[in-house]
């Protein structure tokens, strides 16, 4: 007998139609600022997944899957976030490289 309140449904991760990936490494002000959080919040508003994590090197890394127009939509609300003078981010984007899509069910932080 399977109880109504012990899980919720497992969900198989896929890769929806015209799904695209990218690979996106910011550098600058972007460790210890709450850059991975707002990267994450953006991401949720898009409906991109992926992941974002801190690097070494004092980057931070991440990679959007979704539609090119999410995709964008993504892209353009980190830019406005680093753009805020509110902001304590003070970051670029320094590549972004298209990579091949993934099953994802969500967006995530990653720790080193």
């Amino acid at each position: 007998m399977r109880w109504p309140w012990s899980r919720r449904p497992r969900v198989e991760p896929s890769i929806p139609a015209g799904a695209i990936r990218k690979r996106l490494r910011y550098v600058g002000k972007v460790q210890a600022v709450g850059f991975r959080f707002t990267v994450d919040g953006c991401a949720k508003e898009a409906g991109v997944t992926g992941w974002v994590r801190n690097m070494d090197d004092g980057s931070v890394v991440c990679e959007a899957q979704g539609t090119p127009e999410q995709i964008s939509q993504f892209l353009r609300l980190v830019q406005e976030q680093i753009d805020n003078p509110k902001s304590w981010i003070e970051g670029r984007l320094d590549t972004a490289e298209a990579i091949e899509a993934k099953p994802d069910t969500h967006f995530s932080i990653h720790n080193l």
